[in-house]
């Protein structure tokens, strides 16, 4: 199913669908113009131009909350994926629930993806959390996507590039030898390969939150748009799990009014930066007042 045009891209690059996979130039980039060589996938990225593919939000795992939770809003976002393959199926599985031809799987999403540049970038284009050494698994694994197997992560890297990284000069690159990074189903590069199996290791053992999560949503007339149309289905962190997910994520039970505090903070920041009201962010806002008030 396509996704509306001003949702986030099932790709998860943080863009809107319609300036990523859904844009009038998704089609025109042949295969052949980012493959420089068959079943090799080469990519040096160009960390000054990354106003193109870093929007503002990207996709995180339970793993990854500890040490972002102080930059970005976190919310909970829900995708329809279609498996590619019976491999594609058993890890959709193990990571989501099936729905017809689909599997839904749910991340944490950091940041306001209806934003077109991260918050983290500087003037020079530069990642901030990349020089501070806490850059997110999803943000170092691009142009990949560890959703989809690493066999396929080839035809992962074409798609791409037809979409969120049109723009993007990593691929131009004329030395094959320096930026190869994946050949015949494999990472061969070790930024990537680890890249790939963290994000994987944090989306199995996040499942038990997010099928609570999704539950909830089952009963809401969001959840049945979602369903018929496509994009994503975003969602606040619950009260109720928010503490045993603190916890699963590593936060210290005398940081938690630290964790609510400053996710408010974010919050109200994103909110008055918009030119209109964004429910999910309410949604923050009234569910971290509910539990100070019962901390009282």
């Amino acid at each position: 199913m396509k996704p509306e045009r001003n949702t986030p891209c099932p790709c998860g690059s943080g863009k809107k669908y319609k300036r990523c996979c859904g844009s009038p130039s998704s089609g025109e980039v042949p295969s052949a113009e980012v493959l420089l060589t068959a079943g090799v996938c080469n990519f040096d990225c160009a960390r000054d131009c990354a106003s193109w593919c870093c929007g503002g939000a990207t996709m995180i795992t339970i793993d990854e909350i500890g040490k972002l939770y102080d930059v970005f809003p976190i919310t909970v976002g829900f995708r329809k994926y279609t498996p590619i393959d019976a491999e594609h199926e058993n890890f959709l599985e193990a990571i989501g629930i099936g729905t017809g031809r689909h599997f839904i799987v749910g991340d944490f999403i950091a940041g306001n993806w209806r934003s077109r540049r991260c918050a983290v970038l500087g003037g020079d284009n530069l990642c901030g959390l990349h020089k501070e050494g806490r850059k997110p698994i999803q943000c170092s694994l691009v142009p990949f996507c560890a959703i989809y197997p690493e066999e396929r992560q080839d035809s992962v890297l074409i798609e791409q590039k037809k979409g969120a990284f049109s723009r993007c000069r990593g691929f131009q690159s004329s030395d094959k030898a320096s930026c190869e990074v994946w050949r015949n189903g494999e990472f061969t590069d070790q930024h990537y390969g680890t890249a790939f199996s963290e994000f994987r290791s944090g989306l199995l053992r996040q499942k038990p939150f997010m099928m609570k999560i999704l539950h909830e949503l089952k009963r809401q007339t969001a959840f049945s748009d979602f369903l018929r149309g496509g994009g994503i289905l975003e969602a606040a962190i619950p009260g109720y799990l928010l503490f045993d997910l603190l916890d699963a994520a590593g936060i210290a039970v005398v940081h938690r009014q630290i964790f609510i505090d400053r996710q408010k903070e974010l919050v109200i920041r994103e909110l008055q930066s918009s030119e209109k009201p964004i429910a999910v962010f309410e949604d923050c806002l009234i569910i971290a007042g509910r539990i100070q008030d019962e901390s009282k």
